[in-house]
């Protein structure tokens, strides 16, 4: 299966949030990185973390595994792709405890719509 983790400094970080995309193919308790690219939602001016979230479903990842999570990104996820929560882990950390089965999975957000821009 493929995993995609929104990364920033080796931390795993938000969908909207990450400076980059890492993509994991995972077999049993391995796995390997097959893509790296910078973080579409970086370009987004709302609902960014859909546009990280887009990208890996287009690339055939099946899992996600978040530091957060807002309403638009776990409504876009819905019957499409799970979700699992590593806030404040490294990656590779967080990996170790996506094979062992170890992570929380979760389609409830982390945090309300509008989390990341000012009301005019």
């Amino acid at each position: 299966m493929k995993v995609a983790v929104p990364v920033t400094n080796d931390y795993v970080d938000g969908p909207g949030e990450a400076t980059e995309v890492h993509i994991y193919e995972v077999n049993g308790k391995e796995y390997k990185l097959v893509e790296k690219f910078t973080n579409p939602a970086l370009q987004a001016t709302h609902a960014r973390g859909v546009y990280m979230l887009k990208a890996g479903l287009e690339r055939g990842v099946t899992a996600f595994i978040v530091a957060e999570i807002g309403p638009p990104g776990i409504r876009f996820l819905k019957g499409k792709a799970k979700v699992y929560l590593a806030s404040g882990m490294k990656v590779d950390e967080a990996l170790d405890k996506f094979v062992k089965g170890e992570l929380t999975e979760t389609d409830k957000p982390t945090h309300d719509d509008h989390h990341h821009h000012v009301e005019l």
